[in-house]
């Protein structure tokens, strides 16, 4: 599968629920369900752990696992790909980000690297917080 990076900044062609890769697997939604509960405290139903992808066009309807995210309109309005290309970054993007220290910290202890691939990578959105730092640091 080609890489997609959504609008945030979190690469749907790793994330469990991405349509593609529910086509692939089906059992990815109940993986990617109690993994949300383990690691992030969210509770889902089966059924609401799906994604199009926020980079799906409106006109497609797309269903988004968060369907109230403010970077999809934000991004679209800007005609930008994503938040690191915005020239005026904001506190948004930041409530996106995720880091493996900061879940180790919360979960208590040290994440088995399998699960890191599952549950954290995908959306860890680390070379779109160095362009932002970066653009941060040029005002």
């Amino acid at each position: 599968m080609r890489k997609i990076t959504a609008r945030c900044g979190y690469r749907c062609h790793l994330c469990l629920i991405y349509r593609e890769n529910l086509k692939k697997d089906a059992r990815n939604r109940v993986i990617f369900r109690d993994g949300l509960e383990k690691y992030y405290g969210d509770k889902q139903k089966l059924e609401d752990c799906y994604c199009d992808g926020c980079m799906t066009e409106d006109s497609r309807h797309p269903v988004l696992i968060t369907a109230d995210c403010k970077i999809r309109p934000c991004v679209i309005a800007k005609g930008i790909e994503n938040c690191g290309e915005c020239d005026n970054p904001c506190q948004l993007i930041s409530r996106k980000f995720i880091e493996r220290r900061k879940i180790e910290e919360t979960y208590g202890g040290p994440i088995p690297e399998a699960d890191y691939k599952l549950f954290i990578e995908p959306y860890e959105c680390k070379q779109l917080s160095e362009k932002i730092g970066q653009k941060s640091k040029r005002k």
